[in-house]
């Protein structure tokens, strides 16, 4: 019998999914706001729990806007995205890769199309895919703008797939999102599934080690 995972093509989020950086990600978000008095840095914290796979300066505005009342110009908010990208960028190359991940890459990138979608800006994403030598697995790796909803539908139109016959894997619910508007596909990823983001019907791993099996299940 031929492997399940052989027909599909196979788009996959970077934090939380290949790299195990979404947590210092968030870790690093907050600590910008680390002098904020306790509720509204507890607030930061909070949100920014619930919105993973969104572009940076969309968090920043939000935050900026909605958590502290104030209106904040454009160029601050380019310093905030500058201030996050400084503390993230060598946590990045240290971080390890997820359970599984690089075995299936490296599996499976010789046989089908394999993709790395991420609300990451595209030329910070490939520079730190490329320094983490895992470029030569992927057909394309895409980044931010557009929106992870946006980069799907051009994705799979721009490379000839039909949503049906692909799957986004993702750890956040918007990218559960993105896969649900577009109509592929979805397997989340999540370490702890008492805390799942997604739908309770939703497939879902703790890492890639089950991604095979998850497959098989669609």
């Amino acid at each position: 019998m031929t492997d399940p995972a052989l027909h599909y093509a196979l788009v996959f989020d970077f934090d939380g999914v290949v790299l195990d950086s979404a947590t210092l990600k968030r870790q690093a978000f907050a600590d910008l706001y680390a002098e904020a008095p306790g509720p509204q840095y507890q607030a930061v914290c909070a949100y920014l729990g619930r919105k993973g796979g969104q572009p940076r300066e969309v968090k920043f505005r939000h935050i900026e806007a909605q958590i502290f009342g104030r209106q904040t110009s454009e160029e601050r908010i380019r310093e905030l995205c500058d201030l996050f990208k400084a503390s993230v960028e060598q946590r990045l190359l240290e971080a390890p890769a997820i359970a599984g991940a690089v075995e299936f890459l490296a599996r499976w990138a010789g046989k089908r199309p394999l993709y790395l979608l991420s609300a990451t800006p595209e030329a910070e994403l490939k520079a730190i895919v490329e320094k983490r030598k895992l470029t030569c697995f992927f057909r394309e790796v895409v980044g931010s703008p557009p929106d992870k909803v946006t980069g799907l539908r051009n994705l799979l139109v721009r490379r000839g797939h039909a949503a049906q016959e692909s799957v986004m894997i993702g750890d956040s619910y918007n990218d559960f999102r993105a896969a649900r508007s577009n109509g592929t596909h979805f397997v989340g990823v999540t370490a702890d599934p008492s805390a799942s983001p997604f739908p309770g019907d939703t497939i879902t791993i703790r890492d890639l080690h089950g991604l095979e099996t998850a497959l098989k299940q669609l």
